[in-house]
């Protein structure tokens, strides 16, 4: 018979390496990419209407003012026209996408996501240069389904509103360093 103690032990001395192994050994991740050290004569700042691959036509739009509200906000840098920026901000919409989140039958959704991918470069405006070019970004958000199309509607608009908010956070952040 065993005793509790020695089971114990016995788990013990078999979970303990197991754990620090398990935790030693991690996936390795790290950011592919940091923010951009922006030079010192980076003063102002341009943002092109970001061009819209998707289908989803206001897409561009939002995240293109949602970009500018957050370079106003707070960023050291003034938002001014094309021809008088040190540095010119340009993206492209990749894709928006929607898929079932939750059923209430394997065909009726009552909660679907939308999912949205997108890049950025930082030029300079001068020179064309290119200073800085962001990694894919990806955000996505769930909506409620409602019973009539308008509605739903209404509420993917939302998502996408709150999709664009977060991009623009994410890419302000990462050019200017600001946390």
């Amino acid at each position: 018979m065993w005793s509790n103690t020695v089971l114990i032990k016995r788990t013990g001395r078999f979970l303990l390496p197991l754990i620090l192994w398990l935790m030693c050994s991690s996936c390795g991740y790290h950011r592919q990419e940091t923010t951009v050290q922006l030079p010192d004569w980076v003063r102002t700042i341009y943002i092109a209407p970001l061009k819209n691959n998707s289908n989803e036509l206001r897409l561009g739009t939002w995240i293109t003012d949602e970009l500018r509200e957050e370079f106003l906000r707070d960023s050291g840098l003034k938002l001014v026209p094309r021809e008088e920026a040190d540095v010119i901000l340009e993206g492209r919409v990749l894709s928006a996408y929607t898929s079932g989140l939750s059923y209430v039958r394997y065909d009726v959704a009552v909660e679907r996501r939308i999912g949205v991918e997108c890049v950025v470069t930082l030029t300079e405006a001068k020179t064309g240069n290119e200073i800085w070019k962001s990694t894919t970004i990806y955000r996505e958000e769930g909506f409620y389904v409602a019973k009539d199309i308008m509605t739903t509607e209404d509420h993917k608009d939302t998502a996408l509103q709150k999709i664009s908010q977060d991009i623009a956070e994410i890419i302000h952040h990462r050019i200017t360093g600001v946390f």
